[in-house]
């Protein structure tokens, strides 16, 4: 690692290309995901606190695969509390390493990606952003951690079409574990 190119940096790129195997998609939406790694991962369902244990076990597999030490890792990214960028990659790669097993899991950790922003209402945020898409931003996180979307999950993280509960109350792993199955014929559940 080059000693003037910071861990942090490293590591936010290290979480695109975990989540990304188009490039072009990639560098379009930069700035909304250096914007969602500025924002703070908070939860209101008590079970959602394992999201935050997610993201703070990502940095530690990003330290192995990088050859970075635990106490690096501790004094250079554990300073501060997971961001909601470090929790979506968190998910989507424990999904891949116990639901999924995809061996082609660039292709699927992206569409798990862009189906988060959509349903989210971010999908379209490319490119430069202004500070009315900044404020936009903030706006949907807020609900979206206050749990304001509807029973199927719009303006969530996932959207269903049969939920098994209302999604405003439902922890973000038994979401997902609805969407994937779902989107996978039921083959999950």
């Amino acid at each position: 690692m080059e000693r003037d190119v910071s861990i942090r940096t490293v590591y936010f790129n290290w979480m695109l290309n975990k989540i990304f195997h188009d490039d072009n998609l990639k560098f379009a939406y930069v700035e909304l995901l250096s914007v969602l790694d500025s924002i703070v991962y908070e939860w209101i369902l008590e079970m959602d606190e394992n999201r935050q244990k997610d993201a703070q076990d990502l940095r530690y597999l990003f330290g192995n695969e990088v050859g970075m030490s635990e106490a690096q890792i501790c004094q250079e990214l554990d300073i501060l509390p997971p961001s909601l960028l470090e929790m979506i990659v968190a998910l989507i790669n424990r999904v891949q390493e116990t639901i999924l097993y995809d061996p082609d899991k660039l292709n699927s950790n992206q569409e798990i990606f862009m189906d988060i922003l959509t349903n989210l209402g971010l999908n379209e945020l490319t490119g430069q952003l202004t500070e009315a898409d900044t404020n936009y931003i903030w706006e949907v996180i807020v609900n979206f951690y206050h749990h304001n979307y509807s029973y199927y999950g719009e303006g969530g993280m996932f959207v269903v079409q049969n939920p098994k509960a209302d999604m405003r109350e439902t922890e973000i792993w038994y979401q997902c574990m609805w969407y994937l199955d779902e989107k996978q014929g039921g083959k999950y559940l």
